[in-house]
């Protein structure tokens, strides 16, 4: 059996370095063919946002790096395994990098799948999917994420054999193997079920308190199209109505900021001062794009070393039109409150973004956009006086703006017309890195 190891442990993670080791030895003594990628050492630029893989070379990546071989190797395999510490109950931003990229795997068109929106099969089979993670030691809150995300991840990647598993530091070399052992069997078997069944999702109830009023705001847009973006212009027109009400604003956008140490600083600097951090992001594979993970885990590791107050409220907006799809990503934004120790503010969950604010600055759109203005007018009240965000507007938020079977057929229309000005609509379909038989 073909088996490709994606190894996502950051530099110095000894744990990954125990598990990557072990599971190496267990499938060479079991005579499987396996690869070791260790996607740290890897070439892979962030995912841009941009759908050529779609739009204009269907199914290859517009930027030629790694992720492509990557890629190839992935749908050629017949297992993938995922390793990862579990970072606020999410992949590392190393592995989530190269994940980002596996949407030029599937089709842009929308199926229906247990009643939600989802994209179509681009290829006719796709690899089998362990995702193993690891944690100091047991956290119920983290693993459920995980597991949840795990689920998530085998419905859009179509995997029909499949296994999910959480290791601890603490765990000698053979309870280690003990368990890799048995994950693997899951999978190769095809007797796992537990992907099938949807975990749910850890509840986080927002600070009851009052903590005073919001002096000042510091916005975090996390979409490589910054400015011109659907989460630029949600995170925007709550950080607009916060200045009306004479509330200080900094904006950064994270996609600068990731690997950049003076815009880092910056950033950091801003948060160390300010009364409330807005992080708003699209979803990218089922939770938070990377370079987001990146940046949230610099600001953990920076607030951890000093003694700071603050507060944290997330918006996170999906291309599908049920807003469910964000709640796992906005589970890894509560984690990331508590381990940053900022004050949750809670969230706001809106599906299908781009469809309904299509990057334009909010203010300026009228239609179905203006009951979504009326109820982020009554969050930015709310945070304004120290408060979370109102539970009446997260749910009216959450709703979507149009009947499922309605988005899907404009949206399947939309790619067709994108790809028939790019002159490739016969190609849309293209399975470039399909196995060949022997």
């Amino acid at each position: 059996m073909k088996i490709l190891i994606l190894d996502g442990s950051p530099s110095g993670d000894a744990t990954g370095v125990r598990i990557a080791g072990n599971l190496v030895d267990l499938l060479a003594a079991s005579g499987h063919q396996a690869e070791h990628v260790v996607l740290r050492d890897k070439t892979i630029a962030n995912c841009n946002g941009c759908f050529q893989c779609w739009l204009k070379t269907p199914g290859i990546c517009a930027i030629d790096d790694d992720n492509r071989d990557l890629v190839a190797k992935y749908i050629q395999s017949d297992i993938a395994i995922a390793l990862t510490p579990l970072t606020f109950g999410a992949f590392s931003p190393e592995l989530k990098k190269f994940a980002d990229h596996l949407i030029q795997t599937i089709s842009p068109f929308f199926c229906k799948v247990n009643g939600e929106t989802h994209h179509r099969q681009r290829y006719e089979r796709y690899p089998g999917f362990i995702s193993i993670g690891w944690l100091q030691g047991p956290d119920d809150t983290q693993e459920r994420i995980f597991r949840h995300l795990f689920y998530r991840n085998t419905i859009n990647f179509y995997t029909e054999k499949d296994a999910c598993g959480i290791l601890y530091s603490t765990m000698g070399d053979q309870k280690i193997r003990e368990n890799l052992n048995e994950l693997l069997h899951k999978a190769v078997s095809g007797k796992n079920g537990s992907s099938r069944q949807p975990p749910p999702v850890p509840e986080f109830r927002a600070s009851a308190s009052v903590q005073g009023p919001v002096r000042s705001a510091t916005l975090l847009v996390g979409s490589p199209r910054m400015v011109k973006s659907t989460s630029g212009a949600l995170g925007g027109y709550i950080a607009e109505r916060l200045a009306e009400s004479g509330v200080r604003t900094d904006t950064f956008q994270l996609y600068k900021v990731s690997g950049n140490p003076d815009r880092t600083r910056a950033m950091l600097e801003s948060i160390d001062k300010t009364d409330l951090v807005i992080l708003a992001f699209p979803l990218y594979i089922d939770s938070i794009p990377a370079p987001v993970l990146s940046v949230m885990r610099t600001i953990k590791d920076h607030r951890n070393n000093i003694a700071l107050q603050g507060r944290l409220v997330a918006i996170a907006n999906c291309g599908f039109i049920e807003s469910q799809h964000n709640e796992n990503a906005l589970a890894s934004c509560a984690v990331f409150a508590k381990e940053s120790e900022f004050s949750w503010m809670g969230s706001v969950s809106i599906g299908g973004g781009e469809g309904l604010v299509h990057g334009k600055p909010l203010r300026e759109l009228g239609g179905p956009a203006i009951p979504y203005k009326k109820n982020l007018d009554l969050v930015a009240a709310a945070l304004a006086m120290g408060k979370p965000v109102p539970e009446e507007a997260r749910k009216q938020l959450a709703k979507p703006f149009t009947p499922g079977w309605i988005y899907r057929a404009i949206g399947s229309m939309g790619w067709k017309k994108e790809a028939r000005k790019n002159g490739i609509v016969q190609q849309l379909s293209a399975r470039p890195y399909r196995k060949v038989p022997a």
